[in-house]
C-alpha cells in the first residue's frame, strides 16, 4: 500500500476519534480536516477536486462541520450516523487495495452530497 493511502487512511480515522472526543466534551475547534486534506494532497499530489478523492473530501468536510454545529444529520436524508458509518467502508476499502474503489452504493450516496 502506497504512503498516500497511509495516510488518507490514517487521516480517516483521526477524523473518527476527532468526533468521539468532541461529542464527549472535548471540543477541539481547531481541527481543520480542509488543511489537513490538503496538505496529503501537497505531499503526495493528489487532485481531491476530482473522482473519489472529492467524494471523500465532500464527506470528510460535511461531516465535521456537522460535528462543530452539533447536528444530527448532514443532509434531510445523511444521518451523521451513515456518514460514520460510510467513513468506515472507505477506510475498508483503503485496506483491500493501493487504491480507492468505493461501493456502486456508497458514491451514490456521497455524489448526492455535492
Amino acid at each position: 500500500m502506497g504512503n498516500f493511502y497511509i495516510e488518507l487512511k490514517q487521516t480517516l480515522q483521526t477524523v473518527l476519534d476527532w468526533s468521539e472526543s468532541f461529542k464527549k466534551g472535548y471540543r477541539n475547534y481547531k481541527f481543520d480536516i480542509d488543511d489537513e486534506l490538503f496538505k496529503l494532497s501537497e505531499k503526495h499530489r493528489k487532485n481531491f477536486q476530482a473522482g473519489d478523492l472529492l467524494l471523500i473530501y465532500n464527506l470528510l468536510d460535511f461531516y465535521c462541520d456537522a460535528i462543530k454545529h452539533d447536528f444530527d444529520n448532514i443532509d434531510i436524508n445523511y444521518s451523521l450516523g451513515q456518514a460514520r458509518s460510510d467513513i468506515k467502508s472507505v477506510i475498508d476499502e483503503i485496506g483491500k487495495n493501493s487504491e480507492i474503489n468505493l461501493p456502486h452504493v456508497l458514491k451514490e450516496r456521497l455524489k448526492n452530497l455535492c
